[in-house]
């Protein structure tokens, strides 16, 4: 087996430097092209609410004068941030690219592969499949009795946040797998492994939905899956 290649202290600092510049430059960059862009986004943002009540035209309000601004700086971050991710990772793969083995190299490549298909997937599928019944489910009730004016902030937050979330969730059974093989959380709980895994599952959603049981319990639900999903991607990889 070939040994990993010598690097000095220095050089791993100048490295990971490069690696973050590329991020933060890649995150930048494709921020400040959405919001240049975003106009021609507002019928994408819009897309989930006509999804959920068709036919229904969605007023949205601002209350004060930079808020549709922030709202669009806001929502357009979460977005790039969201799309970012994948090049994060990447990035993070050739900065230990060099310090790994060959056979080491191999599974990080099938990792980041399934990095990056799981993040498309979670977006999409968040985008297409789990807003639109979300918002169904938290205007449905007040549209019933009451007359919605929605903030323009309020809503495309609401959107840009639950794709960011959506993509980094997705992550999490390869973290999960990652973990497993690199012998940091044993493949083998024995008899009490779903107990500790709903235990840790609804930590999750304890800590992201405080005071709210329903989506402490739909969160948990969603963390579940995806830690049971890590545990069946490390037995192939």
């Amino acid at each position: 087996m070939k040994e990993r290649p010598k690097y000095t202290v220095l050089t791993h600092f100048e490295e990971l430097r490069r690696r973050i510049l590329i991020c933060v430059g890649f995150l930048f960059g494709i921020w400040v092209i959405l919001f240049t862009q975003f106009q021609k986004l507002v019928p994408l943002f819009l897309r989930p609410y006509e999804t959920a009540f068709p036919g229904r035209k969605l007023e949205l309000v601002f209350t004060s004068l930079p808020e549709a601004i922030m709202a669009a700086l806001k929502s357009t971050f979460f977005l790039a941030l969201a799309l970012s991710i994948p090049v994060f990772v990447f990035q993070g793969w050739r900065f230990l690219a060099p310090a790994l083995y060959p056979h080491e190299r191999r599974f990080f490549r099938r990792l980041l592969t399934l990095a990056i298909s799981l993040g498309l997937m979670g977006a999409l599928a968040t985008y297409f499949l789990i807003l639109p019944p979300l918002l169904k489910f938290f205007l449905g009730l007040g549209y019933q009795y009451f007359e919605a004016f929605l903030r323009i902030q309020s809503y495309l937050s609401f959107l840009g946040k639950g794709l960011l979330i959506a993509v980094v969730l997705s992550q999490l059974p390869l973290l999960t797998a990652l973990l497993v093989k690199l012998d940091l959380l044993p493949s083998r709980l024995g008899k009490k492994r779903h107990l500790y895994l709903l235990g840790a599952a609804y930590g999750g959603g304890l800590f992201f939905a405080p005071g709210d049981l329903l989506s402490q319990i739909l969160l948990a639900s969603i963390f579940l899956i995806l830690l049971e999903a890590g545990f069946f991607i490390a037995r192939l990889l």
